[in-house]
């Protein structure tokens, strides 16, 4: 998942780096640099990477980054790595605004790096058509999309792996002068962070973890398990306030809509075009649109409410789906994410071992994404990826939403057994993204000074965020 952000819900069917500026931070050999970013902070040059670390003497790729120097940076005072989302630009504005902003204060004395990760952003971008994750294909079809795509490729998306990623992360580490650093990892940058401690963890002296899971757990093929969890709580929450309890029941409508596109997709009118929703699409937006985050998820026992009740057009227009959204599900698919998918751990989806998990109501979603997956990868070229437990004695926060339908709690839980400077911090009803309020002032004294603390200030901490996550809306608005 990329960073979590409350937004449109769209239940249909589917070069330039920054470097440091004058704060003594890079080395006499690095490169040239000159403004650029949102603002006149930033400082950008290019860095240089193999395709292919097998053979660095080949053909080579250049990163985007953003760093926005400390004002009061000392020259030995350690930088703040901040590492993007599944898929996502770290330098995308999106990202930029919320890293600034979030971590403000500690930009004041340590430099904020934002690194487009190969494959995305500004670092070698490469797509294939949105037909490449059409799951109405047969596998012979998508052998022979994948073949179409590759043929006009740049270059080949083999090496955009993880492990390659790390590597080049490290290699701006050293090209900007640092020797040490701190990340920040939200949800895919938790998997690019523990797989950077894995192999430089000499150059890390803490790392904050914010909803991600470990290497070694397949979190996709647990998600019907986290989804359901989540989705309970939020079923529970629903049956304690009365202005949702009173009117809505969405257990019940859950099993009614899932039961209703089991047996015909819905075909809903948009503009001059018609959405056609499907059962695992249906699945993946609940998960993905709705309970991702907390100002979404209080909006889905209403909708779901109607979409029980077959008003299907109804719920489009309320979230804001018209026709230029339905062609807009047509967005080609990056190339980094296919290798990624097909060769980090995590993200194995092999249908073998998704059959065995136990049966939930978001299986039917998971099943349905092995199979695609499966004929996918088998045409896909790809590099090893990411996996094995990561050990290393560098300070580590992990914070992990209770409600996050992705990358709850339990999927972080055997850190302490080989991370011993851990500290895990579940946030009570939180779901995708938690860091925010209470906790940044945490995060900046971790960062500052390396240590936890006092653990019972997190703990008083992410129980008051509880408080402060938005009402259901009252029935009708």
């Amino acid at each position: 998942m990329a960073r979590a952000r409350a937004g449109q819900m769209l239940l249909l069917a589917t070069a330039l780096i920054v470097v440091a500026g004058c704060t003594g931070a890079t080395t006499s050999s690095g490169p040239t640099t000159s403004p650029c970013g949102p603002d006149a902070r930033a400082r950008c040059s290019s860095v240089t990477v193999p395709a292919d670390w097998s053979h660095p003497e080949k053909a080579s790729i250049r990163l985007r980054v953003m760093v926005f120097p400390g004002a009061a940076a000392r020259p030995d005072q350690d930088p703040l790595f901040y590492l993007a989302g599944f898929g996502g630009a770290a330098t995308g504005d999106d990202d930029v605004a919320w890293a600034t902003s979030t971590f403000a204060d500690l930009n004041q004395t340590h430099d904020l790096v934002l690194v487009d990760q190969r494959g995305t952003g500004g670092s070698a971008p490469q797509t294939c058509p949105a037909s490449v994750e059409d799951r109405t294909l047969a596998a012979d079809a998508i052998r022979a999309v994948v073949r179409d795509c590759l043929a006009g490729a740049d270059r080949t998306p083999r090496h955009d792996t993880t492990p390659a990623a790390v590597r080049d992360l490290d290699r701006v580490r050293a090209v900007l002068g640092y020797d040490r650093i701190s990340l920040y990892g939200i949800s895919y940058g938790v998997t690019a962070a523990l797989a950077y401690l894995q192999r430089y963890g000499d150059h890390v002296r803490t790392a904050v973890l914010d909803s991600g899971s470990l290497l070694d757990v397949p979190l996709w093929q647990l998600v019907p398990t986290s989804a359901e969890g989540a989705f309970d709580q939020l079923a529970q929450r629903c049956s304690a306030a009365p202005e949702c309890g009173g009117s809505f029941d969405p257990a019940t409508d859950l099993v009614s809509v899932s039961q209703d596109l089991a047996a015909q997709p819905a075909r809903v009118p948009v503009g001059s075009t018609t959405a056609t929703v499907d059962l695992p699409g249906f699945l993946d937006a609940v998960i993905d649109d709705y309970l991702a985050t907390p100002s979404t998820a209080v909006l889905l026992p209403a909708d779901l409410h109607d979409l029980a009740g077959g008003r299907w057009a109804t719920v489009l227009q309320r979230r804001g789906a018209d026709q230029r959204t339905v062609e807009d599900g047509a967005t080609p698919v990056p190339m980094q994410k296919i290798t990624i998918t097909c060769s980090d751990a995590w993200a194995d989806l092999s249908p073998s071992r998704v059959a065995r998990q136990p049966a939930t109501s978001f299986s039917p979603a998971m099943v349905a994404k092995a199979a695609w997956w499966d004929a996918l990868c088998s045409a896909w070229p790809h590099d090893p990826g990411a996996s094995g437990p990561v050990r290393t004695s560098v300070p580590v926060v992990f914070l992990n939403g209770t409600a996050d339908p992705a990358d709850p709690p339990a999927n972080v839980a055997a850190a302490a057994g080989t991370m011993p400077n851990a500290l895990l911090v579940p946030v009570p009803g939180g779901a995708h993204g938690v860091l925010t309020g209470c906790l940044v002032p945490l995060v900046t004294d971790f960062v500052e000074t390396g240590a936890t603390r006092d653990e019972a200030a997190w703990t008083a901490c992410t129980r008051s965020l509880a408080a402060q996550y938005p009402p259901f809306p009252q029935p009708g608005a």
